[in-house]
């Protein structure tokens, strides 16, 4: 095996293994302005909330990055939400992914949960395969780190990336605000495809000697 077949491969596998996600969110740092103006959902964030009381909205209050970030509060209303979700297409199932990004709130005590989750969806059919149980992260005073990790269900293609606020728990007073900012859905390759690889130049490594 000639050098610079082994060089390829080396090649090959280095930008496998440190290539940059092949998919990502749009807006990841709600610079441009959030929609809800319906499907398709892919290359903006969609705003939804309960109604009255409930607001999901781009904001410069106190960016983390940038001069935007994005604004979520319910003011005093029991059994209300309010939040942003984003499709991520042409998943590969059995591929780790990571849905992560930064929040913090002005409010103490925060009278609401958080919930962040990725629903799994099949294009083709436009429904939902399944979800991950919701994490529920508390944010702080100070802008900290929320990561979900989660993997590609067989017959899912499609990562619908959901951040949302609620006040369907027993809080006291029903009533906060979030900020969230940097948002990100990093897909990594599938593991059987890095092996692959490796194994395939351990091999041609082997050969040459």
């Amino acid at each position: 095996m000639n050098r610079i077949t082994i060089h390829a491969a080396a090649v090959a596998l280095v930008a496998i293994m440190t290539a940059p996600a092949w998919a990502q969110l749009a807006n990841g740092g709600f610079e441009s302005p959030i929609t809800t103006d319906g499907p398709p959902y892919v290359g903006s964030w969609e705003a939804f909330n309960g109604g009255a009381g409930a607001l999901a909205a781009n904001s410069n209050n106190v960016p983390r990055s940038g001069n935007a970030h994005l604004l979520l509060s319910i003011n005093s209303s029991d059994n209300n939400f309010a939040g942003v979700f984003q499709d991520v297409p042409n998943l590969t199932a059995g591929s780790a992914v990571t849905f992560s990004g930064f929040h913090m709130t002005p409010t103490s005590p925060l009278g609401l949960g958080v919930e962040t989750r990725i629903e799994w969806r099949n294009s083709a059919s436009n429904t939902e395969i399944s979800r991950t149980p919701n994490l529920t992260p508390v944010p702080t005073g100070q802008y900290t780190a929320f990561t979900l990790n989660s993997t590609v269900p067989a017959g899912a293609d499609t990562a619908r990336v959901v951040y949302a606020i609620q006040t369907f728990g027993p809080e006291p007073t029903n009533t906060g605000t979030v900020y969230v900012d940097d948002v990100s859905f990093v897909p990594e390759p599938g593991t059987a495809l890095v092996m692959g690889a490796a194994g395939l130049l351990l091999a041609m490594r082997r050969r040459r000697t």
